[in-house]
């Protein structure tokens, strides 16, 4: 874990618990969130003045904040969300553009998700908000089946070790080494081309599949 003192401003910022939206404005436009007005680079006072103004109307448009004042502060996850779409690729730090991607995935994961995305910023965030859900669930399943993968190849590693008469070691002390070179001519004697068979590649396959055996024993 990196300590909070080695973050970036901005990483500490796309930390907070809680935003204003005075800080989200000026997080947006790529500037200190707790900056004064007055101390507001003129060359960055307009953009601050449109992100402030949309972030106020979105506020009041949604139905989910409690009635405040600018610097009333509201729980991250729904501000980072609700500026999704207002970033600007040019000016907006990155790690505020990914808190705010990361704030839009979080929600959509919550029961009620399609009324809250709807809410913070209408038919497009919703649309993102699904997308983002549907390819982490995709993640999730492709995940799974390498396990399931990891699995099948340990148990085969288990048949062949235990019928090599000591050839392949055992599974707590296997000799890859001779894994490598077996695999090697049985790809050759069956046709096989060599992609994907290099020796970082098999000892790589190998030592995962071999991992699954502590993963089960915890």
């Amino acid at each position: 874990m990196i300590s909070h003192i080695r973050l970036s401003l901005f990483e500490r910022a796309a930390n907070l618990p809680a935003v204003s939206a005075r800080e989200l404005a000026l997080m947006l436009c790529g500037l200190e969130p707790h900056l004064t007005t007055a101390a507001i680079p003129d060359d960055k006072h307009e953009y601050y003045d449109i992100f402030l103004h949309q972030i106020i109307r979105q506020i009041k448009s949604a139905g989910c904040f409690p009635p405040g004042r600018n610097s009333q502060t509201h729980s991250a996850d729904e501000m980072f969300a609700l500026a999704y779409l207002m970033i600007d690729e040019e000016i907006t730090p990155k790690p505020v553009q990914e808190r705010c991607l990361r704030a839009v995935a979080t929600i959509a994961k919550r029961n009620k998700a399609r009324d809250l995305l709807m809410q913070l910023g209408g038919q497009q965030l919703l649309e993102c908000g699904l997308e983002l859900h549907r390819n982490q669930r995709g993640q999730y399943r492709k995940a799974a089946e390498q396990e399931n993968t990891y699995r099948l190849l340990f148990l085969l590693l288990s048949l062949l070790v235990k019928n090599a008469n000591g050839t392949y070691g055992t599974l707590d002390s296997p000799c890859l080494a001779n894994l490598y070179r077996d695999l090697q001519t049985l790809a050759e004697d069956e046709g096989f081309s060599s992609e994907g068979l290099s020796r970082a590649t098999i000892y790589s396959k190998l030592k995962s599949a071999l991992s699954v055996q502590h993963h089960s024993a915890d």
